[in-house]
């Protein structure tokens, strides 16, 4: 019995240690993998778009206006817009008229390179790029506020803007950038009832107005805005158109007893422009450029809103004064209408721009002005009277 206890106890000893060797013997080692397939190569990761740059610019800005004008305060503005949404990365400092250049002479120092850009009016520069300035500007008998802006920008006026220049060879960027509604018709020493009415008529304006008021048989005298309060008073001049109310109420044209007439027909709208160097242009990153372009754009509507608010204060500081306002007969406003539009007719024929800019505006109006008499509704239906 002892002997098979012995016998039991050995065969497990036996058992144990063949167990131990092995755990301790070393893995059989794996057959061989078959050859792994060739991997294609990871796509390339798309690039991150450009952090904008850290460059900074600095830009001279000089409009042809005195501080006190509404217009100047919306030059601020715009420049304001720039640098608050470019984070200070293109800082655009706005100047008076004369401040760095003459006045009225900015186009040319921005082709120049003395100034950066500028704020102006087309009809400034006429000398330079022909009398088509002046259908981008006032327009006699032609555009509103809204037309034009539509015309502009959905209908081909925005290239035939940056042609005029371009067809120069003037070294400036085009945009739109400011709008103000239609001036006073003017202020007179006597009412005009008729189209006579201006035949030796002694009348201070510019550019092609002038032209069309001397065929009606006026005598055109031009003199800058500085000399006209005097000028009315000793009897220099019969009659001087300026500006829009709010415009013409800070200059204290009320004092002078005219009677004042509208509609401003011979100005329907002045659509400002803003011109900067195309080198400096060409110099900015494409962010900086959306920028500028959005903020020209963003002005356009806000200037429009501001002058039409200081026009309307106008208006309201003339009748408060007890100025005599005058409204042009319907026949003297076809008058000029007809005069507008046979000077158009004849500037077209004698420059073949001209003459494309004036079509495009032609064309346009006709299909616009049709949407908007049967659409629009008549403001003067809907005006509420207390």
């Amino acid at each position: 019995m002892k002997g098979r206890r012995l016998f039991v106890l050995l065969v497990a000893v036996m058992a144990i240690t063949g167990l131990v060797i092995a755990g301790c013997a070393p893995e059989e080692a794996a057959p061989p993998a078959e050859e792994e397939e060739e991997q294609a190569p990871e796509e390339e990761e798309e690039e991150a778009p450009a952090a904008p740059s850290d460059e900074t610019f600095e830009w001279r800005m000089q409009m042809p206006f005195p501080t006190s004008f509404v217009m100047y305060e919306v030059g601020d503005m715009f420049t304001g817009f720039v640098n608050e949404m470019s984070g200070g990365r293109l800082v655009i400092t706005n100047n008076a008229g004369g401040a760095i250049v003459d006045a009225l002479k900015e186009m040319r120092a921005v082709h120049e390179g003395v100034l950066d850009c500028t704020l102006t009016g087309s009809h400034y520069h006429t000398s330079e790029i022909g009398l088509t300035g002046d259908l981008f500007n006032l327009y006699p008998a032609g555009t509103k506020p809204q037309e034009f802006a539509v015309w502009y920008y959905e209908g081909g006026g925005e290239a035939l803007h940056q042609k005029m220049y371009d067809r120069k060879n003037l070294n400036v960027k085009a945009d739109l950038g400011m709008f103000t509604a239609a001036e006073l018709f003017g202020w007179f020493a006597d009412p005009v009832t008729s189209m006579d009415d201006f035949k030796g008529m002694k009348f201070r304006t510019a550019g092609i107005w002038g032209e069309m008021l001397n065929e009606a048989g006026a005598a055109v005298v031009t003199m800058p805005g500085g000399e006209i309060y005097e000028s009315m008073q000793r009897g220099v001049i019969d009659a001087f158109e300026f500006s829009t109310p709010g415009v013409d109420v800070s200059a204290g044209f009320q004092e002078l007893g005219a009677y004042v007439h509208g509609p401003g027909i011979h100005a329907p709208q002045s659509a400002f422009e803003f011109l900067v160097n195309k080198d400096q242009w060409n110099a900015l990153p494409d962010d900086l450029k959306a920028i500028v372009d959005h903020a020209c754009e963003a002005t356009v509507i806000r200037s429009l809103a501001m002058v039409d608010w200081a026009d309307t204060q106008g208006i309201k500081t003339l009748r408060d004064y007890g100025t005599d306002f005058v409204y042009l007969p319907e026949d003297v406003q076809k008058g000029i209408v007809e005069i507008a539009n046979a000077k158009y007719d004849e500037l077209a024929a004698e420059d073949e721009f001209f003459a494309e800019v004036l079509e495009s505006h032609r064309m346009f109006l006709i299909d616009y002005r049709d949407f908007k008499s049967f659409a629009q509704p008549d403001p003067n239906i809907m005006t509420w009277n207390p």
